[in-house]
């Protein structure tokens, strides 16, 4: 086979002198003309080799792995990485700086169209047409790529909005939209400068290294110690990789990290007015993941940093059960120490709390249906939920409680509740549609959730009683 730059350098030098006089659109039409045979001629060959090919399109085409350290293996990573620096430099195009964005709001509150309201200010498609060109005769006038305003301003866009009876929309709300999707626009360019493989997918290790890089611009996380920041890192990073790679593949898409609301709570911290309660109940905050961390160490009474079987089923209070808690260990990833017992990682632990702080979540069920799932069958029935059910009627008798209800009695009633397509079975599907499937797990895992479950009729009913004397869930 001819290698790859020498057919390049024979084609250049073939056709330089009769290009040399050529415009720039001739030589480009000349360039797609040979790239055009080229394919042609392929197409041709693969038609020839595997005649199905002429009816049914080929859908799969494995990616081709060079030889390591030959030529065209160089030619190949140059390439490709040519390709992604154009391709971000095209991103970058479409981004407003913030001289820009206010430049936009300016016109946009110019060019206000007729009948005019102070309080609701709407514009025209002639109007917005006009914002449009003048935008861009200014970009051009500095130096700007004219391509930024296309990316806003379309006839698309403009419809995207409700038009009231003179056919305008709010420039409120349009800006609004610029400056979401300029953001996002942003956030998706600086994402891609970690993407190595160029494939629109990040590792566990390159979203760390876009968490670390992003630091900077988050005043919430300024407090943060180096010592410190390495579990903060892993702590974020378990939450994009719960929610977004559910079949543990190792990677997210960009574009699946872009659309989640979990992009949107973590970029909630490069506000300065954040409160303390807002931080509270982030993920991201660094009040909270230095509570997960506190909470972690508090339970590893060994402080070897791992958990074994009974460290983690003191989880909030010891209301979990043993049963629950060693299926944990049997599916998720653990480490042997050295007394031979299996204990699992911070990782594994995050992935954990998750999954308990999520609970109605998809993706928190599908984790719960795996370790309540005993046999692997993809579906639970009457011996699942004995099972569990019975290590949680284990837990009440340990709080010398009576839990006043039988194994028989909380079958049905689960039953009941998730109504399975096949009576004698639930599947994951059945659990997720019921939309109690968060009240089916903590019934059969955690005491304290099914206690309250139990009692929601006294609790409604007393809610709003101070003197309420039925006391709670036992200890």
């Amino acid at each position: 086979m001819r290698i790859p730059v020498e057919a390049l350098r024979q084609y250049v030098e073939k056709h330089h002198s009769a290009s040399a006089a050529l415009s720039a659109d001739d030589a480009e039409r000349n360039v797609q003309a040979e790239l055009a045979k080229i394919w042609r001629r392929r197409d041709e060959a693969e038609v020839g080799a595997e005649p199905s090919l002429k009816h049914i399109p080929r859908f799969f085409l494995r990616k081709p792995v060079a030889e390591r350290g030959s030529q065209a293996q160089l030619v190949q990573q140059e390439v490709s990485k040519l390709a992604r620096d154009r391709l971000r430099e095209y991103m970058n195009s479409l981004v407003l700086d913030v001289a820009e964005l206010d430049e936009c709001w300016h016109l946009l509150k110019a060019r206000v169209s007729p009948p005019y309201s102070p309080a609701d200010e709407r514009i025209n498609y002639d109007d917005f047409c006009q914002v449009a060109d003048q935008l861009q005769l200014r970009q051009l006038a500095s130096g700007s790529p004219e391509r930024s305003v296309d990316s806003f301003f379309s006839a698309s866009h403009y419809l995207k909005f409700d038009l009231d009876t003179y056919g305008r929309i709010s420039i409120l709300h349009f800006f609004q939209w610029v400056r979401c999707k300029n953001a996002i626009l942003r956030t998706r360019l600086e994402l891609s400068c970690f993407d190595s493989g160029g494939d629109g997918t990040l590792t566990e290790r390159e979203l760390e290294m876009w968490i670390q890089d992003s630091l900077r611009n988050l005043p919430a996380l300024q407090g943060c110690t180096k010592e410190f920041f390495p579990f903060y890192k892993v702590t974020a990073v378990r939450k994009f990789f719960f929610f977004l790679d559910p079949k543990r593949r190792g990677r997210v898409a960009l574009r699946d990290v872009l659309a989640s609301p979990i992009l949107h709570e973590m970029l909630e911290l490069r506000r300065t007015d954040l409160t303390s309660e807002e931080q509270q109940h982030n993920w991201f905050a660094l009040e909270y993941a230095e509570m997960l961390y506190s909470d972690y160490l508090e339970l590893d009474a060994d402080q070897n940093g791992m958990l074994c079987v009974n460290e983690l089923v003191r989880y909030r209070s010891g209301g979990i059960t043993r049963a629950f808690v060693q299926r944990v260990f049997q599916e998720c990833h653990t480490y042997r120490n050295k007394a031979g017992q299996n204990e699992i990682d911070y990782k594994s632990y995050l992935d954990f709390v998750l999954a308990m702080t999520y609970k109605g979540t998809p993706e928190a069920l599908g984790y719960f249906f795996r370790l309540l799932d005993l046999q692997r069958r993809g579906r639970l029935g009457a011996f699942e939920v004995n099972y569990f059910f019975r290590s949680v009627l284990d837990k009440f008798e340990e709080a010398h409680e009576d839990p006043n209800c039988t194994v028989e009695d909380v079958q049905g009633e689960i039953f009941d509740m998730v109504k399975p397509r096949d009576p004698l079975f639930i599947t994951l599907r059945d659990l997720v549609d019921c939309k109690v499937g968060d009240t089916v797990v903590g019934m059969l895992t955690d005491m304290h959730a099914f206690w309250q479950y139990d009692r929601r009729e006294q609790f409604m009913g007393h809610e709003n009683d101070e003197g309420d004397g039925g006391g709670g869930p036992p200890h």
